[in-house]
C-alpha cells in the first residue's frame, strides 16, 4: 500500500473510533457508510487528510486545547465537522474533499443531511473548485447560536457560512 492508501485508511480508521459528540470531527460508522458510499460512485474525490491542510501546529494546537472559549479537542481533524447543521434536531455531517485531477483549487466541500437510514444517499450540497489548504471547517461554541457552519482560515473567525436553503445549503463569503 503506497503511502497516500496508508494515510487514508488512517484517516478512516480513525473516523469509525471516533465518539461523536454535539459537534464532532469524527464520523459514526453511518455516516462513514454513507460516504464511502458515495466515493464509490465519484471515484474522482478522495477525503482530504490532515496533511492536506497543511497546517501541523494548529492541528496540533487543536487537538491540545489553547485555553479559554477554545477546549481540547483529541478527535480534531480540519476536514470533517458533524453536528446539526439544518436546524432540524438531526446531525449531519460536513467533509472536504480533494479532486484527484487538479493541481490548484482542487478541494470540494460536500454536506449530507441526517437522518442516515441506508448506506447510499446524496449530498444535500456540494461545491468544488475551491482553494482550502490552511482552511477548517468550524461548528459551535463559542459562536453564538444558532450554529452556522463555517470554512475558514485558522488565523480568523471569518470565512464562508453555510447556511440552510431550502433542503440544501447557501455558502456566502
Amino acid at each position: 500500500m503506497n503511502t497516500g492508501g496508508k494515510c487514508m485508511l488512517f484517516l478512516l480508521v480513525s473516523f469509525l473510533l471516533g465518539l461523536p459528540a454535539w459537534c464532532g470531527h469524527t464520523l459514526t460508522a453511518q455516516e462513514q457508510k454513507v460516504l464511502e458510499g458515495w466515493l464509490a460512485q465519484h471515484s474522482e474525490f478522495r477525503v482530504a487528510t490532515d496533511e492536506d491542510c497543511g497546517c501541523a501546529d494548529d492541528i496540533k494546537q487543536m487537538k491540545e486545547g489553547s485555553g479559554g472559549a477554545w477546549k481540547t479537542v483529541p478527535d480534531y481533524h480540519p476536514y470533517v465537522a458533524t453536528g446539526d447543521f439544518n436546524g432540524d434536531g438531526v446531525e449531519d455531517f460536513a467533509v472536504v474533499m480533494v479532486e484527484r485531477s487538479k493541481q490548484e483549487n482542487n478541494f470540494a466541500l460536500v454536506v449530507f443531511n441526517g437522518p442516515f437510514k441506508s448506506a447510499t444517499g446524496s449530498p444535500a450540497f456540494m461545491k468544488s473548485g475551491l482553494d482550502l489548504k490552511y482552511h477548517r471547517l468550524f461548528y459551535g461554541p463559542p459562536r453564538q447560536k444558532p450554529y452556522r457552519l463555517l470554512v475558514g482560515r485558522f488565523e480568523t473567525d471569518s470565512g464562508s457560512l453555510l447556511t440552510p436553503h431550502g433542503r440544501g445549503y447557501r455558502l456566502a463569503d
